[in-house]
Formats: C-alpha cells, sequence, structure tokens
C-alpha cells in the first residue's frame, strides 16, 4: 500500500532539493567509500529531481530555483511576489512540487 507524504517528509524532501547541486557532484564523481546501494540511492534522487524540473512550466522552474537552489534565502513573501502569486498559492505550489518528487524518487 503506498501511503500519502505527511508533513515529516517534507523537510526530506526539501533536503534533496536544497542538496541538489552537491548530490549531482557526488553522483559525477563517485566516492571511493559509497556503496551501490547508496550510489542507486542517489542516482535515484537526482534523476527524479531533474525529472520534476525539466517536466516543469517555468513559472515551477522559478519557484524551485527561488525556493531551493538560490544561495540568498529569499522568504515565501519575496519568492511570491517576485513571481506575481499569493503566498498561499505559492505554499501550495511548494507542496505540489514535493509530492511529484516524492512519486518521482519512489519515495513512498
Amino acid at each position: 500500500m503506498i501511503r500519502g507524504i505527511d508533513k515529516v517528509d517534507y523537510p526530506i524532501l526539501e533536503r534533496y532539493m536544497r542538496n541538489y547541486h552537491s548530490m549531482v557532484d557526488t553522483y559525477k564523481n563517485k566516492p571511493s567509500d559509497m556503496n551501490e546501494l547508496q550510489y542507486m540511492n542517489l542516482e535515484t534522487i537526482v534523476k527524479g529531481i531533474t525529472e520534476v524540473f525539466n517536466n516543469s512550466e517555468v513559472k515551477v522552474q522559478q519557484i524551485i530555483k527561488l525556493t531551493w537552489w538560490d544561495d540568498k534565502k529569499y522568504t515565501d513573501e519575496v519568492i511570491a511576489d517576485v513571481i506575481g502569486v499569493s503566498e498561499l498559492t505559492l505554499r501550495h505550489a511548494k507542496e505540489v512540487i514535493l509530492k511529484r518528487l516524492a512519486k518521482s524518487v519512489e519515495y513512498v
């Protein structure tokens, strides 16, 4: 049975998103101390995030970049303002992105 994701899952998925670029580096240059299972898990996450990003419309890509990938930690208020949506809409969009990610990386 597939369970839904709940509030304890979001921080984990957000951490995946925030660490995407360093995970890509690790994936490209597999460390010698990483076992096959860890590497396969890493591959699943990297490919999952890449897929979610590439299959998203520009506004969603913007949300991903500003929320998780930009070094300047923007508030939801600033991000919502930049892309022209309400904070509520932004929060909902982030939730949808994380749910798509969970599905993409077979998290659940």
